[in-house]
């Protein structure tokens, strides 16, 4: 028994000393295993592109009408015609309104009428005397003589008795008038047959075409005045608003109806000023309706107002669509205006560039597993694209996610070699 006692004390301490070592290695494993490991930080990657890059301005806009006119009455009267509804289409000449003008029918033939006398009387003229008419006139210039003759006699019979004492004085007066009268007479007669043997001077004649020309310009106002209540469409278009019906009065200056040529239509919208100098007649831009779903439209900038907005700093600007689709007046439109086109150029994504804290842009490229810092230049920028002066080369990988925290050369890992299937930040 003894000696299995003093046996049994040197195994403690073997299993003691094996309790030990195998504690001993335990903390030198666990302190291997809190050990950091360095992580190589994981990015994605695009590459470099060739291809062509736009400017592009987004703006709104709406349509409306060039040829929209509102037809008012010049004269007025009860309406007549007037048989238009909204959507109506109309052609140009083609009669829109009639208004009764009874008063200014009689007076178109009131100046026919007197047109046609003053003519008349000018032929006569120009044909000269007739006959007959001169030896009428030489027949009461003898009787006129005659007449003259024996009051000249009674003058001085009378005179002569006066004188003796026979008459009052008041009998000379009157034989002397009645002399005076008689001899005026003569001397009418004899100037009217002259004028007649000799014809209408060209003065007189003169005198009665002005006349017939007066004449000519009452017939043709009075034609116009009732020209005026009928009203013609001034161009091909559609009815858009209707005023008044059959028998209605028509005022002055109040309007009847409105009437637009729907073929016509312009886009209008604004342009912020800083970007006026890019903007001119024929600029491209693409415009989108509400009313054709997605589809952009082919247009150009047709014209330039010169009246820049003093208080949102605008002008507005014309465009014309390339491709004919019926659109209603006042669409809601978005636009886009292609400012600038470079059709070959260097294009990296928007996600790839940095700006640093002074205004310095860089990007990453991934060259021999490593992120390589770069300065570069860029240019214009159209949506995701961003346009590369200087810096880069097409074929290059750039880094586009996960560069916010890397260094330059520093070591990493790319997500994928298939660009496509990179998921990009945005």
């Amino acid at each position: 028994m003894k000696s299995f006692k003093l046996l049994k004390i040197p195994v403690y301490f073997l299993i003691l000393s094996l309790i030990l070592t195998v504690a001993g290695c335990g903390k030198k494993l666990q302190k291997a295993e809190n050990k950091p490991v360095k992580k190589i930080p994981v990015v994605a990657v695009r590459k470099v592109e060739r291809g062509h890059i736009s400017q592009i301005l987004n703006t709104v806009g709406e349509s409306v009408p060039i040829e929209i006119a509102k037809i008012s009455s010049t004269v007025e009267g009860p309406i007549v015609f007037c048989p238009w509804r909204e959507g109506d289409r109309i052609v140009s000449g083609q009669k829109l309104i009639e208004i009764d003008r009874e008063t200014l029918k009689a007076e178109v033939k009131a100046s026919e009428a007197a047109l046609f006398v003053a003519q008349a009387k000018l032929a006569d003229m120009k044909a000269g005397t007739r006959p007959e008419e001169i030896e009428r006139i030489r027949q009461s210039l003898n009787e006129a003589k005659e007449t003259m003759q024996f009051e000249k006699l009674d003058y001085e019979r009378i005179k002569e008795l006066v004188k003796a004492g026979a008459l009052p004085g008041e009998q000379e007066e009157k034989a002397r008038l009645r002399f005076v009268a008689a001899q005026a007479k003569v001397n009418s007669l004899n100037e009217q047959l002259k004028m007649l043997e000799q014809g209408y001077t060209a003065t007189a004649i003169a005198v009665q075409e002005a006349a017939i020309k007066e004449a000519q310009a009452r017939l043709d106002l009075a034609k116009a005045r009732l020209k005026e209540s009928v009203i013609n469409a001034p161009f091909n278009g559609v009815i858009t608003k209707v005023f008044v019906r059959p028998g209605d009065l028509a005022e002055l200056r109040k309007p009847l109806l409105e009437i637009t040529n729907l073929s016509s239509q312009v886009v209008r919208c604004s342009i912020p000023e800083q970007y006026l100098s890019k903007v001119k007649i024929g600029l491209p831009a693409r415009i989108q309706f509400d009313a054709f779903g997605e589809k952009w439209f082919p247009a150009s900038v047709s014209r330039i107002f010169p009246d820049l907005d003093p208080q949102l700093r605008t002008k507005t600007i014309e465009l014309v669509l390339r491709e004919m689709i019926q659109i209603s007046p006042n669409m809601f439109a978005r636009i886009q205006l292609i400012l600038e086109t470079v059709k070959d150029a260097n294009i990296a994504p928007e996600q790839a560039i940095l700006t640093l804290p002074g205004g310095k842009e860089v990007v990453f490229v991934v060259e021999n597993q490593r992120a390589v810092q770069k300065s570069v230049e860029t240019g214009i920028r159209e949506g995701e694209k961003v346009q590369i002066i200087s810096g880069l080369f097409a074929g290059e990988k750039v880094v586009v996610a996960g560069q916010e925290k890397l260094k330059d050369k520093a070591e990493v890992k790319v997500a994928g070699e298939d660009d496509k299937k990179v998921p990009i930040k945005k």
